[in-house]
């Protein structure tokens, strides 16, 4: 019999998972702070950041779920992805439960909010080349685009996919990522975000460019000053240009992470490197900083190399 652990980084999030289903009855609840204490095999599934859940069998991490009542729109749409890419790489099936379009309130902005399609392209890179599988469910809104909270209709079909994965996890399916991605379920959702950016984009053709923070340019014409032995193995370089004055992780280290899938690892056929441009930041200000930071752990693992307002330093080669 599976020996289910249920990681949460909020309690309320614990909660929520473990009434989705009658397996979940008698799983323990416990923190990723004192999981990772017990569980040292759940670290993978932590590398670029904290997922909201990590289910466990004995020791191992055998799925993660992230769910949000935000739309990931704007710099949001990378806020979370490091931990989907995260649970992808390390080859676990992965849940992202978000409303696709969602009520904004006050301010100049406010209306209803739609999903950023970059989030869709990227997902549909990372299980075209790797062995995870990263499953989208819309979080259902009424008819004025509010968030669907008490009623329990929401989680229908993540209880759905629930079921799917714990019958083919029961059954020792060898490869579940793969059954997943084969499955009429899986299937199901793709054919509804692609319906949704079909039928609620009406510019989804300006997702075909990079956002107005990311340039690709080849690198002969590339006039910032970076030492030109540091990008001559590339024909070309995305830049990501982020204008904070103090380092912090979100949205960034997502935003960066989901860069190098888009625009590098989604062109093979390109070579590319990917370069952080922090114009209001200084080299001191980075050393200053201890390794074990998450926001730089991640920028060094994602780039080749970060130009700050007083200099550049190279990252080639680092992996997480």
């Amino acid at each position: 019999m599976p020996n289910h652990k249920i990681i949460f980084d909020d309690l309320q999030e614990g909660i929520w998972f473990k009434d989705l289903h009658p397996d979940f009855e008698d799983a323990e609840l416990m923190s990723i702070t004192e999981g990772r204490k017990i569980y040292p095999e759940i670290e993978k599934t932590l590398k670029y950041d904290r997922p909201d859940i990590i289910l466990v069998d004995d020791e191992t991490p055998i799925l993660v779920i992230e769910r949000t009542v935000e739309v990931p729109s704007g710099h949001n749409v990378g806020q979370r992805f490091g931990r989907l890419a995260g649970a992808a790489e390390e080859g676990i099936p992965c849940v992202y439960f978000f409303p696709y379009v969602a009520m904004k309130h006050g301010g100049e902005t406010s209306g209803p909010r739609f999903v950023n399609l970059r989030l869709f392209r990227t997902i549909e890179i990372i299980e075209n080349q790797l062995d995870g599988s990263i499953t989208t469910i819309n979080w259902p809104v009424d008819k004025d685009w509010e968030v669907i909270r008490q009623d329990p209709i929401k989680d229908k079909r993540v209880k759905e996919y629930i079921t799917l994965f714990l019958e083919y996890y029961n059954q020792q399916t060898p490869n579940i990522c793969q059954a997943i991605k084969d499955s009429y379920f899986h299937e199901n959702e793709i054919r509804e975000r692609d319906k949704f950016a079909e039928r609620e984009i009406k510019r989804g053709a300006v997702y075909d460019a990079p956002p107005k923070s990311v340039e690709i340019l080849p690198t002969k014409n590339i006039q910032l000053p970076i030492p030109t032995n540091e990008l001559s193995e590339f024909d070309e370089i995305v830049v990501y240009k982020a204008g904070i004055e103090n380092l912090r992780s979100d949205p960034y280290t997502g935003s960066a992470i989901l860069y190098r899938y888009l625009y590098i690892n989604g062109e093979p056929k390109k070579s590319r490197g990917l370069i952080l441009h922090f114009p209001l930041i200084k080299v001191s200000d980075w050393n200053s900083l201890a390794d074990t930071r998450k926001d730089v752990r991640n920028f060094k693992a994602v780039a080749d190399g970060i130009l700050f307002a007083d200099g550049y330093l190279s990252f080639k080669g680092v992996k997480i």
